[in-house]
């Protein structure tokens, strides 16, 4: 099930536009057979197998993501179905290729540095992966087809296509690795104040919105203090606003109010925002959406289907004006894979 067909069913509930126009691209996704491939804005760079129709949900799943720095450091995390015993053995094609203790938790053998790249190159090249445990049953196998081109793309966007450094496609080349600097965004610290509108103020916004026909009954209307700002309470406000099939829809609104009594309203700000249709009231919706008052971070998350496979996500940050993208992930592909790609990333910087 393709990401864009299942958005396409939600489209009435909640797709959406930016609010203004953004100066944001987000890395692309590249998918090739049976593995997939992203680099976010820093050249950061990740690639995830994937499920196709002959395999099943007990077959291994396998994340590398590496660094876009010179040195280009290499994980690789793999999780099984069923782990048994405390040691595993990595083999490609029949060769062994490394061995050692299985970890708790969802990926249960994790690789870093040289033993890294060495199980990438070696997938690169081969076609089928086999994890076996003590007494040398199987714990899990899986098909290469396309780690090579996910490989291949990431050294490309990394320009460390052609050199020694590079995970699949190398040569003798001298090493000239891209990168690309992390964006700051510097956000005004929420005071301390907790002035919120009341029930009355909230109420009245949801008759005059959209969303008075379009509330779910499963997400509730809720309002969190955004601090005081050269005399004026600042207030999000979140309105339930339609629903899909495991996707819940919020409006939110940012409140102003002089004497924290009277409150005047208007969609909230993003510098970003998911593809999608502009609503007539100039509501941005978010999905399946939460509030972390400590960092002053609103996400959105969008389930392409139930089970958590493919989707977007994205997470902001109050800036004290505007909503300011700081992550956003996801995975166009609904074939198994819950270990979504990073495609923007960004730091902030508070400041009182």
């Amino acid at each position: 099930m393709n990401l864009l067909f299942a958005r396409a069913l939600l489209a009435v509930s909640f797709v959406t536009v930016p609010s203004q126009a953004a100066p944001i691209e987000l890395g692309k996704q590249f998918f090739h057979k049976d593995w997939a491939a992203a680099c976010d804005n820093t050249l950061s760079c990740e690639a995830v197998s994937l499920m196709n129709d002959s395999q099943d949900d007990s077959m291994p799943t396998i994340s590398l993501s590496r660094a876009s720095d010179a040195a280009g450091s290499v994980q690789i995390k793999i999780s099984i179905a069923e782990p048994k015993g405390d040691r595993y053995r990595l083999l490609v094609d029949g060769r062994q290729i490394d061995n050692g203790m299985l970890a708790k938790g969802e990926f249960p053998i994790r690789l870093e540095g040289a033993a890294a790249m060495k199980l990438a190159r070696a997938m690169g090249r081969g076609q089928k992966l086999i994890v076996r445990g003590a007494d040398n049953v199987v714990l899990g196998q899986l098909g290469l087809n396309g780690s090579a081109a996910a490989f291949t793309h990431i050294d490309t966007v990394q320009n460390r296509a052609g050199t020694r450094n590079a995970l699949f496609a190398k040569g003798k080349r001298a090493l000239r690795a891209k990168t690309a600097p992390l964006p700051v965004i510097s956000a005004r610290r929420i005071g301390k104040q907790n002035i919120i509108p009341d029930a009355g103020a909230i109420v009245g916004l949801v008759e005059a919105s959209d969303c008075v026909e379009a509330s779910s009954g499963v997400t509730e209307n809720s309002a969190y203090s955004l601090g005081k700002h050269e005399g004026t309470y600042q207030a999000l406000v979140m309105l339930s606003c339609g629903s899909g099939a495991y996707n819940f829809s919020s409006a939110p609104f940012i409140g102003k109010s002089a004497n924290g009594k009277k409150w005047s309203f208007a969609p909230a700000r993003f510098d970003y925002l998911a593809d999608g249709n502009p609503r007539k009231d100039g509501v941005n919706l978010l999905v399946n959406s939460s509030w972390d008052a400590e960092n002053q971070q609103i996400s959105s998350y969008a389930k392409g289907r139930g089970i958590g496979d493919c989707g977007s996500a994205e997470t902001y940050v109050w800036d004290g004006a505007m909503f300011r993208l700081v992550l956003a992930y996801a995975m166009d592909e609904c074939r198994g894979s819950t270990d979504w790609m990073t495609l923007w990333r960004a730091k902030v910087e508070f400041r009182d």
